[in-house]
């Protein structure tokens, strides 16, 4: 008897973990990174949190999105240093990577 209701209690829980939990959706619109020796990547719709790899040192980031960016100065995004971008805003400095908040 204990072992249904416990069953029955956990199948209950994780409806309710999958209903809370919305879609994650991208930030429209594109991210792009300059390099100094002339490299060029976009990065379209970045997912949220999702860590997208920069140049480095003298490298300059366009964010055409209509959401904010975490610049960092390290190539996996676990810096405790990160400096955000606004939509339509532009950085130039050592981006070793960044990330889409919304």
């Amino acid at each position: 008897m204990r072992r249904v209701s416990a069953l029955s209690a956990l199948a209950v829980a994780g409806s309710l973990v999958l209903a809370c939990a919305g879609p994650a959706s991208a930030a429209p619109g594109f991210v792009r990174l300059y390099s100094s020796d002339g490299q060029v990547a976009t990065v379209v719709d970045p997912e949220p949190f999702v860590c997208h790899r920069g140049f480095g040192d003298d490298t300059a980031v366009v964010n055409r999105t209509r959401d904010t960016i975490l610049v960092y100065p390290d190539f996996d995004c676990r810096a405790r240093i990160f400096d955000p971008v606004e939509p339509d805003e532009n950085r130039y400095g050592n981006i070793g990577s960044f990330q889409a908040l919304s």
